[in-house]
């Protein structure tokens, strides 16, 4: 009986936790589902989209739950900063605003300016989740918790997203490396896709720009004037941290070397 009783409790145990394991994979199925139907309204009809986020997160801060879009506001924002970055060193060498001494560690160039760029995104969306609040207090708007920035910053950095995943692998297969340095491209094709690519990221670049101004407007309740400034915080923020990088390269010695 003993044996027997021990039996069924392990079998109830396995039962159990086969349960729970069930039930939080539809959990995450579900959670991700929602994140892509809110990510495409947010593409689609921002008003609504963002609408939906904030009244979804609102009720699941309520219930004590965790917000159902995790860590993607973070991933996105992370990939939105590599995606600027790489635009500016695309924009960077046609403006011959920059120069690359050797092409010996250009890929390693290349990855980490990336890296540098998801890094700058990661830090100034969280400076905005801490000052982006106060903002829009001192404008007297309604003032979302500090997680609904990040949620704005990370669905506004979308569309760049899709354009790094889109336009990274065609320059490099179409035009190679040079697209990030200041070397002539002689190629007709190469010099046409390369001043394409560039319009597309500052396209995608813009779209996420209007995305974040309509994030701060149905978050805050902001109208106007105000829901630029509100929006011009992040943007602040970015370039604070962008700033203070620079500020420390300039204090550090350094030798002969040409501005990248």
């Amino acid at each position: 009986m003993a044996g027997g009783g021990l039996q069924l409790s392990r079998s109830e145990a396995r039962a159990r936790r086969q349960a729970i394991g069930a039930k939080e994979t539809r959990e995450r199925s579900h959670a991700s589902a929602r994140l892509g139907l809110t990510l495409r309204s947010v593409l689609l009809a921002p008003g609504s989209g963002f609408a939906a986020a904030f009244a979804t997160a609102e009720r699941r801060a309520r219930a004590g739950r965790r917000p159902v879009e995790g860590l993607a506001p973070f991933v996105l924002a992370a990939l939105g900063g590599a995606a600027t970055a790489l635009l500016w060193l695309k924009v960077g060498a046609l403006m011959g605003v920059r120069e690359v001494c050797s092409a010996t560690y250009l890929t390693g160039y290349i990855v980490a300016a990336g890296v540098l760029g998801a890094l700058f995104a990661l830090l100034a969306q969280s400076l905005w989740g801490f000052m982006g609040p106060r903002v829009v207090t001192m404008l007297r708007g309604q003032t979302p918790a500090p997680h609904g920035f990040r949620l704005i910053w990370g669905a506004s950095a979308f569309p760049q997203v899709f354009a790094l995943a889109l336009l990274l692998p065609l320059d490099l297969l179409i035009v190679g490396r040079d697209t990030f340095t200041t070397a002539e491209l002689v190629d007709p094709v190469s010099t046409a896709w390369a001043a394409f690519s560039i319009a597309i990221g500052f396209s995608a670049l813009i779209w996420s720009l209007y995305l974040l101004l309509r994030g701060v407007q149905i978050g805050s309740g902001l109208g106007g004037w105000k829901s630029l400034v509100g929006a011009a915080s992040a943007l602040v923020s970015f370039l604070f941290v962008v700033g203070a990088f620079v500020a420390l390269t300039l204090l550090l010695p350094q030798g002969a070397s040409c501005p990248t």
